[in-house]
């Protein structure tokens, strides 16, 4: 079908308004607040909605688009074109690149035939979800190597910049212990360099989430406005890392412990991948909880749990439970069952 005068009006209308809403949720983050923060985590949806619902085209310009926004807001807000720069340079190979490489991925290859609000959800291949998964684990795992990378070439290497952090993280943690009795052992240095330590591997599963959460959300709405020109996948029976993913989390656990730029290079990997076996864990408790009867109590209690009573905790038994699906197939087995009952 020939694409219209008004489907391209509508195109430069997604470039304009995804790329602006984009920069504009991106720049939120320097205000520090909690909502400030937790809208600049949607900056990525615009971006995404452009691609899937408008196009390579539209994606790409309003990820363009997008990243002058946000070096645009820059040099307004500090008057630093140095600044400005970095700020936008950050956000495209942050934000944008992987956003719309995902959202390509899912254009491209998720879901066949056309979506409509009401179309029934399509059982997405498993190269597809495998495909995208994959994709975010590197993208995810890259984007904070490289952030740790640049902040220890911009402190004179790994150790400095460990260093650094620990002199800013412990007057902190010492002025909200107070005079508080600490347990025999407890040294707040050495607990401000495990939290320094930490921040590559969070960074990369807070980005694992942040990305997979828009994407998902960016379809969804995609789909209810009719623009979606595939059908919505069933996550639950499709979501999943390719099978290799778990000998590879095994040996990045085991290098981890070697310490060192290796060593938090490995752990950030291993955060990136148990992120995305807990999901795999979660889409398959979906699955397997389908047809029982107390499936919706079951299920938010344990997102309650998830999110209000032990957070990250409860994500390793799901991280567990996606890592058992990957080896041992847990719902193509539910899946082939029905057809192994004679009669």
């Amino acid at each position: 079908m020939a694409k219209t005068p008004s489907f391209f009006s509508a195109q430069l209308a997604a470039i304009f308004g995804a790329g602006a809403a984009s920069a504009i949720l991106f720049s939120l983050i320097g205000k520090g607040t909690a909502l400030a923060i937790s809208l600049a985590y949607l900056s990525p949806l615009p971006l995404m909605i452009a691609m899937i619902g408008f196009g390579l085209a539209a994606g790409l310009g309003a990820g363009a688009l997008a990243c002058l926004g946000v070096g645009l807001v820059t040099v307004l807000q500090s008057g630093d074109l140095l600044n400005a720069g970095a700020s936008a340079l950050t956000f495209a190979t942050a934000l944008a690149t992987p956003s719309l490489w995902l959202a390509f991925l899912a254009l491209r290859d998720v879901g066949p035939g056309p979506s409509t609000p009401s179309s029934p959800p399509a059982t997405a291949s498993a190269p597809a979800f495998e495909k995208i998964m994959s994709s975010v684990v590197v993208c995810s795992a890259a984007v904070a190597v490289g952030a740790g990378a640049f902040v220890a070439a911009r402190h004179g290497g790994f150790e400095a910049a460990l260093a650094r952090a620990v002199a800013i993280l412990q007057p902190t943690l010492e002025s909200a212990v107070g005079e508080a009795q600490l347990p025999d052992g407890v040294d707040l240095g050495r607990v401000a360099r495990a939290i320094a330590l930490a921040a590559p591997p969070a960074i990369a599963a807070s980005t694992l989430l942040m990305l997979l959460v828009n994407l998902w959300l960016a379809a969804r709405v995609a789909q209810k406005s009719a623009q979606m020109r595939r059908r919505w996948p069933d996550v639950p029976s499709g979501l999943r890392l390719p099978r290799i993913c778990a000998p590879i989390l095994a040996g990045a656990l085991a290098t981890a412990f070697l310490g060192g730029p290796v060593g938090v290079i490995a752990a950030t990997i291993a955060a990136a991948l148990v992120m995305g076996f807990a999901l795999q864990g979660l889409a398959a408790i979906h699955y397997l909880t389908r047809g029982h009867k107390h499936r919706p109590l079951a299920l938010g209690l344990l997102y309650l749990a998830l999110f209000a009573l032990a957070p990250p905790w409860l994500l390793i038994p799901c991280a567990a439970l996606g890592v058992a699906d990957s080896l041992f197939g847990l719902r193509a087995r539910k899946k082939a069952a029905p057809a192994r009952r004679p009669g």
